[in-house]
Parts: structure tokens; C-alpha cells; sequence
């Protein structure tokens, strides 16, 4: 095996074993590619690629479902994850945080390689999060728009129709789920940074109590 093919292998082993032992969080983020194979995320899957694959990602970002088959509902699938949150651990708590530790020393070689992994996460949401503000900067200068034309048309002594009222409603409507989406995108970007912060505290400590019992030693010696 070349040692391009081992550094392959054992980045697949350790991510498939942090997420055996990663913390049991409530899943609420789903991931899928558009036409153009660009990754997105959400709270749920849009109904226009309901019909394709798809990733469930914990609060953590592991992936823990992918979905293959979207002809079984979200309703089963859920179902038949709540029997198996009934059922009892594999490992202990005090296991896990010492596998935990273990395949963090390993993944990563120092703080600056955790910051950058943090950072290309966070890039990840940077397609959607321009969408968003394209979005609602568009919103905005079309309320302004129609508000204008209404005030002009009161000062001229002619009434709002019914459809530029409807037009209006339906861009506060539309501008609402912007900012819910915008919202969303924040809240998931610091759930990354929250995540890969845990991280980089967890990892100094392991690292300055590796130098330190190593220091020790050498007085000893």
C-alpha cells in the first residue's frame, strides 16, 4: 500500500469511527447537492430534491443517515430511530470521551489544522448564505418600490388596488422567509464554530498535558 493510499485510508477509518463514538445529539440538519452539485444545508430537504440522496447530520455535523431510498417517509425513518435511541449504549459515556480524545489527537496535528477545518465547513454555507442576502436585498428594493408607487398614487388621489396589496403582502411574506432562512444559516454556522471551539479546547488540553507528563519524565531521566 503506497503512503498516499495509507493516509487515505486511515482519514476514512477516523471519520467513520468518530462517528461511532460521537455524542448522541438530536439530528436537525440535512444536507443534499443541487443540479450543479453544489452541497446545501437545512432543516429539511426542499420539495424539489425530496427525490434524491440525501445526508442527516447531527448537532456535532457527523452523518449519521444517508438516504438512499427516498421512497420510505421521514415518518418511518423517525419511527425506527426512536427505537434504537430506546436502545441501550454499545459503550459507555467514559468510553466515548476517551475514544473521543484519542481520534482527535489523531485527526488532526495542531490548532491551526482544526481552524481550517472549521473554516472550510463554514465556507460550505457561503453559496447559500449568498443566495439569502441576493434575495433579500431584492425584496427590500421591491417593497420600496411598491411603496413608493402606493404613496404616489394616494397623493394623486388614486386608491391601491387590490393587486398591488396583494403584490405588497406577498413580499413581506416572501421577505419573512428570508430572514427565517437567514436565521437558519447563522444558527448553523455556530453550531460549526461552537463545535470546532469544544474541539480546539479539548485538543490544548490533551496537548499541554502530553508535554507536560513529557517533561516530567525528562526531569525524572
Amino acid at each position: 500500500m503506497t503512503m498516499v493510499s495509507s493516509s487515505r485510508f486511515t482519514a476514512i477509518l477516523v471519520t467513520g469511527v468518530l462517528f461511532l463514538v460521537a455524542t448522541s445529539l438530536a439530528a436537525d440538519t440535512y444536507r443534499w447537492k443541487d443540479k450543479d452539485g453544489k452541497t446545501h444545508y437545512g432543516a429539511a430537504v426542499p420539495a424539489e430534491y425530496a427525490d434524491q440522496p440525501y445526508d442527516v447530520l447531527n448537532n456535532a455535523g457527523m452523518v449519521i443517515d444517508h438516504v438512499e431510498d427516498t421512497t420510505v417517509s421521514m415518518e418511518a425513518r423517525e419511527e425506527e430511530k426512536k427505537k434504537g435511541h430506546e436502545r441501550a449504549p454499545l459503550i459507555s459515556e467514559e468510553e466515548r470521551a476517551r475514544q473521543y480524545d484519542r481520534l482527535l489527537i489523531i485527526q488532526y496535528g495542531s490548532i491551526d489544522e482544526i481552524i481550517e477545518a472549521m473554516e472550510v465547513q463554514v465556507a460550505q454555507l457561503g453559496y447559500d448564505k449568498q443566495i439569502i442576502e441576493q434575495s433579500l436585498n431584492s425584496t427590500h428594493k421591491a417593497i420600496r418600490e411598491q411603496i413608493k408607487q402606493a404613496a404616489d398614487q394616494q397623493r394623486a388621489n388614486q386608491p391601491i388596488t387590490a393587486d398591488q396589496q396583494q403584490a405588497i403582502d406577498h413580499l413581506y411574506t416572501r421577505l419573512a422567509a428570508d430572514r427565517k432562512r437567514d436565521d437558519s444559516i447563522q444558527q448553523q454556522e455556530k453550531k460549526i464554530r461552537d463545535r470546532f471551539e469544544k474541539a480546539l479546547t479539548r485538543y490544548r488540553f490533551l496537548t499541554t498535558q502530553d508535554q507536560q507528563e513529557d517533561g516530567e519524565a525528562t526531569d525524572q531521566g
